[in-house]
């Protein structure tokens, strides 16, 4: 059974996946903060950790936010405080999915459950 496609914010620096191969080999399959948007999951980060996984056949877990859930924007390394994109750090999970979403950026992946 397959599960939602999930967006990555970006594509990934190859030095940079093979690194994060290299850990994931150690620590296993990685958590991801994703938005569920109906028909597909954006991600919050891990870019580069779900590169890694589709690659080495792992199935990351995924720690879902609804549409309207608060998050913490500073969480993530993509925030810049400084900018005036956003009202403030606090926002609702599913605006931040929206703002995130880009078809000409985000890459998508899609991992197989076990039956």
């Amino acid at each position: 059974m397959a599960t939602k496609w999930i967006y990555a914010i970006h594509g990934c620096d190859a030095e940079h996946l093979e690194e994060v191969k290299a850990q994931m080999k150690a620590l296993g399959a990685p958590v991801i903060r994703v938005v569920d948007c109906g028909d597909y999951y954006q991600a919050l980060e891990g870019s580069h950790r779900l590169a890694a996984a589709a690659e080495l056949g792992l199935e990351p877990e995924l720690a879902i936010y609804g549409q309207d859930d608060e998050i913490d924007l500073r969480e993530f390394d993509w925030f810049d405080g400084d900018t005036t994109d956003w009202a403030g750090p606090i926002q609702p999970a599913g605006a931040v999915a929206g703002e995130l979403y880009d078809p000409q950026r985000n890459v998508p992946y899609r991992f197989e459950r076990a039956a």
